[in-house]
């Protein structure tokens, strides 16, 4: 049962938040100002603390929730927009797929192609979930942004290229018929000028070891080179990377150990880990041989980013397939600084999360993802 004189603060929506105090008697939580939340959160440190000034000007709810989560109050509220990070084991992207399209049997229907190509990105039914490494729910940071990037290049053809792909590109038979024949005409005029200028440059370069184009000899001879024939063309597209920054300030010694649980569990899920006996996935093939099995490391944990509002997902902020945790960057001392508590936790610690989705998005999905 919270004490006279507790507070909390729940977040409502972006920078908008409900402060509360709690009142005994009534015995109930009763709303506030923000200057009456400061007021009873001061008062209320310097009581826990004694005076001593540990935490001191600073407050959160220390059993609101057993789960890890910064701030310790956060997603309190059926409206709260946080981010989510569920770890799983990682998942081969072939494996098992000439025995269904998931773990429990079911098999893909619609767009076979695209769902097929999923299975190891979207379907959790492949997915086990990592065992020591909890969810995390952390509040939305400042920079929330994506991009989807494509890869378009421009290519030359020679005209008698050009002229072959497009024969090869007809409609009509009988045109590309007609045009095959012309193009095997020009091909071997072609063919002759060809191998009169490979001549000049091998001469030039068994003589006098320079190295020169069939350009460098049309230009220098009769002032032009070969028309380019440039096209612009798709070459694919990218992976979307992101990256989410957190300043994590505790605010009592709970929040602070949360803080740890935090920053450890994205080490190990973004590091392998050395994985020897038979658990190891090769092991019916390879044996169980202790030297056999000692010279593979297991894969790292991969994630599922969720952007959430409340219990669902919030469609109107980007989404992510399941990720690969590229990077995991933490700063001791985010503010210049070192500083630290009584107990010798830091009083900030920034934390920088790189990610790489998994999976490809196409036009298809442009709605979920």
């Amino acid at each position: 049962m919270p004490k006279n004189g507790e507070y909390r603060k729940r977040p409502l929506g972006q920078n908008t938040y409900e402060y509360e105090v709690y009142k005994k008697p009534p015995g109930e939580w009763q709303a506030t100002s923000e200057q009456g939340y400061n007021k009873a959160r001061d008062e209320w440190a310097e009581q826990q603390n004694n005076g001593t000034g540990s935490y001191k000007s600073f407050g959160a709810p220390t059993d609101l929730t057993t789960s890890l989560r910064y701030p310790k109050d956060c997603a309190a509220a059926s409206n709260s927009d946080y981010v989510l990070f569920e770890f799983y084991k990682y998942s081969p992207p072939f494996s098992g797929n000439n025995i269904g399209a998931t773990k429990d049997g079911t098999n893909p229907s619609g767009n076979v192609g695209l769902q097929v190509y999923n299975r190891s990105g979207t379907e959790e039914a492949r997915y086990d979930k990592v065992e020591g490494l909890d969810s995390i729910i952390l509040y939305m940071p400042e920079d929330i942004s994506t991009g989807y990037r494509t890869n378009w290049s421009g290519k030359n053809f020679s005209n008698m290229g050009r002229d072959i792909l497009s024969t090869a590109g007809g409609d009509n038979p009988g045109q590309m018929i007609q045009n095959a024949a012309n193009t095997l005409g020009d091909a071997f005029t072609q063919g002759l000028q060809n191998a009169g200028t490979q001549a000049i440059i091998d001469v030039i370069g068994k003589t006098t070891g320079e190295s020169i184009s069939p350009n460098d000899v049309f230009a220098a001879t009769r002032g032009v080179i070969f028309n380019p024939n440039t096209e612009l063309m798709f070459g694919g597209f990218d992976l979307r990377n992101f990256a989410l920054n957190y300043k994590l300030v505790p605010r009592n010694k709970p929040e602070a150990d949360n803080i740890k649980k935090i920053i450890n569990v994205f080490r190990k899920a973004a590091l392998p880990s050395f994985s020897a006996g038979s658990d190891l996935p090769l092991g019916n093939l390879l044996g169980q041989g202790k030297n056999q099995s000692a010279n593979f490391i297991r894969v790292p944990s991969v994630c599922r980013v969720s952007f959430m509002r409340g219990g669902s997902i919030n469609t109107d902020v980007p989404q992510y397939k399941m990720c690969a945790i590229t990077q995991v960057d933490i700063n001791y001392t985010p503010d210049g600084t070192y500083a630290t508590y009584e107990d010798g936790s830091m009083v900030a610690y920034g934390l920088s999360l790189n990610f790489q989705e998994m999976k490809l998005i196409y036009s298809e999905e442009v709605e979920k993802y």
